[in-house]
C-alpha cells in the first residue's frame, strides 16, 4: 500500500495518508491531480470564466441541437425566447455585458438543466437556468420574472465567483442575483474551481465532486464545433 506522493514510472500520484486511495480531480498543498491521478501543471491549463468569448451564437445553437432533445417552446417562448436561436443570443448578450465568457453560462446551463429537459426540483417555468437557490430536498430555488432576468442571475453570480473586487453597484445591470451578496467574491475565478471538491479555497458554486471538471470538459467540447 502506498501513501502520500509516489513516484510511478516517471509520473507522481498521491494517495490517501490513512486509505492508500488514489487522489483524483482535487488540488493538495499547491498541486493538482486530474482524472488519472497524474499531476499536472493545471495552473496553466485553467480556463477562465471572465473574458472574451471564444464562441458564437450559432456554436452554441448546434451544440444544443447535436443532442437531440426537445426545446421547451411554450414555456419558454413565454418568457421572450421562442427558439434556442433566441435563447443562445440571450445568453451572449448577457455574458457580453458582464465580461464572462458565454461559452461558460452556456455549459453550465446545459448541465444544470439536462440541456433544458430538467427534471429535478426547479422547473422550466422558473426560468431558473443555473439552479440558483436549488439546495437539494425538494427545495425548488429562484424564479424569475422572464428568461432574461434568469440568465442575467447567473451571469451576475458567475461574476460574483470569478472577480474578487465585483459589487453590485459595478455590475453593468442592476443585480437581480439573489444570492449575490452570498458569495466570497473571486474565489473561484475558474471554470474548474465551481466544484468546492477541486477549489483550492473550498469555495464553489456546488459540492459535487468533478462540477468544475464537468462544464470545463463540455467546454472543450463546444470550442471543437
Amino acid at each position: 500500500m502506498l501513501y502520500g506522493e509516489q513516484q510511478i514510472e516517471e509520473k507522481w500520484y498521491a494517495f490517501d495518508d490513512v486509505t492508500g486511495a488514489m487522489i483524483r480531480n482535487k488540488w493538495i498543498n499547491g498541486k493538482y491531480y486530474g482524472s488519472d491521478g497524474v499531476r499536472t501543471d493545471k495552473e496553466n491549463s485553467l480556463y477562465s470564466i471572465e473574458g472574451v468569448s471564444l464562441v458564437s451564437v450559432a456554436q452554441m445553437v448546434q451544440y444544443f441541437n447535436k443532442r437531440h432533445v426537445e426545446y421547451p417552446t411554450a414555456v419558454l417562448k413565454a418568457g421572450g425566447a421562442a427558439s434556442i436561436q433566441e435563447l443562445a443570443t440571450i445568453f451572449y448578450e448577457e455574458a457580453s455585458d458582464e465580461g464572462i465568457k458565454a461559452e461558460v453560462a452556456w455549459t453550465q446551463a446545459m448541465l444544470e438543466t439536462n440541456f433544458l429537459q430538467y427534471g429535478g426540483d426547479v422547473k422550466v417555468s422558473q426560468y431558473n437556468f443555473a439552479g440558483l437557490g436549488a439546495t437539494g430536498g425538494g427545495v425548488a430555488g429562484e424564479k424569475f420574472d422572464n428568461v432574461r432576468q434568469g440568465i442575467r442571475a447567473q451571469i451576475q453570480h458567475l461574476k460574483a465567483y470569478a472577480n474578487s473586487e465585483i459589487t453590485q453597484e459595478k455590475l453593468k445591470h442592476p443585480c437581480v442575483d439573489n444570492r449575490f451578496k452570498y458569495v466570497e467574491k473571486g474565489c473561484a475565478s475558474y471554470v474548474e474551481w465551481l466544484g468546492q471538491k477541486e477549489n483550492p479555497n473550498n469555495k464553489g458554486w456546488a459540492t459535487s465532486a468533478g462540477y468544475g471538471i464537468s462544464i470545463r470538459n463540455m467546454i472543450d467540447d463546444l470550442l471543437k464545433l
